[in-house]
């Protein structure tokens, strides 16, 4: 019987799961798509541009509503199995409450596991293919910045030309480099000229390059164009100083890192790694790392909180409050978590404490309510 029981409430549970998940996937597609035109009107994207924009972007948007989804199908699943007078011929046959919401915390688990493993990575990379088409026909600007095993790439435009920054090391927020090397093109895309310095400041419009050597290849260009082959190679030109005039703020430097939503979370640790060695703090991934990896212990800790609040039989009443006292709850969660990771991802708190927090908390929570109003 404990079972056959077990099936139906789990069952029950995923068929509301998935209701709630397809209606609230498709008011946020058309909440975001609205959004999405307001943003671009007066600029060159068309409808099917705007539609793609919203596609993209929908995914990542459910992802951060999960936990809410996970609480508003819980109310809707056991306020129904109250209505039908389920809950009190299960009850009275002994069943406790524990074993009728078990099922429904395990598929709640379930869930958060496939969305950090399987549906995470998919959002990651819609994403990034989002910010990319955003910064294209909203925004108007392309990526600036890269960090690899290899260390930090940034591109930088001027009159004369692009060029192409890579350093080995560098502060927290990217304005101090060592181990500099710059590739300088002109219009034509053309490598005009090689920079090496040991460290680069940036200041107002302008990196200052301490103790550099510099190649020039323009004469080179110039002579193989000429069709003077006997040109000779270009030799370091050693300067103290050098200043190399540029655009960038420290805040667009920043602003050029991928967010860590764009990253999938397998890829998130290497992403990590790489991050730190160049320099830079990666306490904002640890955080995203740290609260996809929770995930499954807060959709299980937001079942017992609905369960908490809707399972009370409907001839007493009050079932109007019970839910209220839920989207209290779920707000709450949501205050909590966003205390929690700002703290997180400014390295006030230890990532996984900042992570774990508000699910332990609403878990906490929830037995407690359980407890009182069901064993009490």
């Amino acid at each position: 019987m404990i079972g056959t029981l077990a099936r139906y409430v789990g069952r029950r549970y995923l068929e509301t799961f998935g209701a709630a998940f397809a209606a609230v996937f498709l008011l946020i597609f058309l909440v975001d798509l609205v959004e999405q035109l307001r943003r671009s009107a007066g600029g060159d994207a068309g409808f099917g541009e705007v539609f793609a924009l919203a596609a993209l972007h929908a995914p990542s948007l459910m992802l951060e509503v999960l936990p809410f989804l996970a609480l508003l199908a819980t109310v809707a699943c056991f306020a129904r199995l109250a209505r039908s007078s389920e809950l009190v011929v299960t009850r009275a046959a002994g069943v406790s409450v524990w074993r009728l919401i078990l099922p429904a915390v395990v598929a709640a688990a379930l869930i958060g596991t496939l969305a950090f493993s399987l549906l995470n990575p998919v959002a990651s990379g819609l994403l990034a293919r989002f910010e990319t088409l955003e910064a294209r026909y909203i925004r108007d600007r392309t990526s600036l910045l890269s960090v690899s095993e290899n260390g930090l790439w940034l591109r930088q435009s001027g009159d004369e030309g692009q060029s192409v920054i890579h350093a080995l090391r560098t502060n927290a927020d990217g304005t101090r480099l060592r181990d500099v090397t710059v590739f300088r093109f002109d219009a034509r895309d053309r490598l005009t000229g090689r920079l090496a310095a040991g460290r680069a400041v940036l200041e107002p419009g302008r990196w200052v390059l301490h103790d550099v050597a510099r190649w020039s290849f323009a004469a080179a260009d110039d002579a193989a164009e000429a069709g003077e082959g006997d040109e000779p190679a270009p030799t370091a030109e050693p300067l103290d100083r050098l200043a190399l005039p540029t655009a960038l703020t420290r805040e667009q430097i920043l602003e050029s890192f991928a967010s860590p939503a764009t990253i999938s979370y397998w890829s998130l640790p290497g992403f990590i790694e790489a991050l730190e060695a160049a320099g830079f703090s990666a306490a904002r991934h640890r955080m995203h790392w740290q609260s996809q990896t929770a995930l499954p212990a807060l959709l299980a800790a937001m079942v017992l909180i609905g369960a908490a609040f809707s399972m009370r039989h409907a001839r007493f009443g009050g079932l109007g409050v019970m839910a209220l006292g839920a989207l209290g709850s779920g707000l709450g969660y949501f205050f909590l978590a966003n205390l929690t990771q700002a703290f997180g991802a400014s390295g006030m708190i230890s990532a996984p404490l900042a992570a774990w927090i508000p699910p332990t908390a609403m878990a906490m929570l929830a037995v407690g309510l359980l407890l009182h109003l069901e064993d009490g």
